[in-house]
């Protein structure tokens, strides 16, 4: 079973208010500048920080809070614009719509953002203190964006002042990264290449749930093959593509929490990532984390 965070004690006048990632997601309005606790994943890489939770039926886009630091201390992320890559401090206190907002600069925090700086992409469970800005409300259709703040004023903003505790990377046996399989091309360079499937923590969606499912089914003992048979998981999450033919399978890379298998088929290339991913260990049973394709490739030659 995966850490989970210290218990805190009954909030006074005096305290942040403790709320969940879906509590603030569902009405982003009534936490507007207020300074909130809260127990969440925070995924970090390229033009990417952000605070999620994969069991929350958020449509993806829709709600996101960008992440800062209080104080002077930069998030060293590249995003645009101008993004905080490579800076250490900024030359003055963070100050957010008239909130100056500090930054307890202690062990935990030091220790946190050594993480971060030591794994390029990665996901981590946190409780965090901080000032939230809801950002400014659009409308498209039926739908509700929050924006403002972050990649392109892609996001909310939650802007920390304490990180209270984090869940060390300990297990060798996880994929860590929050960029799911992004990146891996298996070979298939090809004009077009396109995903098809996606399941990241980053990007809450019905892929995330159906995740979420399948290690309850193994849990369960109906799916107990998905935590040791990762190519069973990756021919099984291909079957749309293969029109009753077999697939072959060719394992191209490979890590105790990453397999990434290509199929040629024909003129198309299927590139295939599954992994073990480390945000799923907090809703397995046991300390088993079934393997699930996090990316689906394709691409054509003709």
């Amino acid at each position: 079973m995966a850490a989970q965070p210290p218990q805190t004690s009954a909030a006074t006048s005096l305290e942040p208010r403790n709320v969940t990632y879906c509590e603030l997601a569902n009405d982003p309005a009534a936490y507007n500048r207020g300074l909130l606790r809260l127990t969440a994943f925070v995924t970090h890489g390229f033009e990417d920080f952000a605070l999620t939770q994969p069991d929350c039926s958020i449509p993806p886009g829709r709600f996101s809070p960008w992440i800062m630091y209080g104080g002077r201390a930069e998030s060293n992320t590249i995003y645009c614009c101008p993004g905080e890559g490579g800076v250490k401090t900024r030359s003055e206190p963070l100050e957010v719509e008239g909130f100056q907002i500090p930054l307890i600069d202690d062990d935990e925090f030091r220790n946190f953002t050594h993480l971060l700086k030591n794994e390029w992409s990665t996901v981590v469970r946190v409780t965090v203190i901080g000032r939230f800005f809801s950002g400014k409300k659009e409308t498209s259709g039926s739908s509700t964006y929050w924006q403002g703040f972050g990649h392109l004023g892609c996001c909310s903003l939650f802007v920390i002042q304490q990180v209270e505790w984090f869940a060390p990377h300990e297990r060798q046996d996880v994929d860590y990264t929050s960029e799911a399989g992004w990146y891996e091309l298996g070979g298939c360079k090809a004009p077009g290449l396109h995903s098809v499937r996606y399941v990241s923590a980053s990007d809450p969606s019905s892929a995330t749930q159906e995740a979420i499912a399948e290690q309850r089914e193994a849990d369960n003992g109906a799916r107990a093959w998905a935590f040791d048979n990762p190519e069973r998981v990756a021919l099984e999450s291909i079957r749309a593509f293969d029109k009753g033919e077999v697939p072959v399978l060719r394992t191209v890379s490979q890590n105790a929490g990453r397999k990434v298998f290509r199929w040629r088929r024909g003129k198309k290339c299927i590139v295939v990532v599954v992994t073990r991913p480390y945000w799923l260990s907090f809703y397995a049973r046991s300390n088993s984390v079934v393997w699930v394709s996090t990316d689906i490739k394709e691409a054509g030659f003709d």
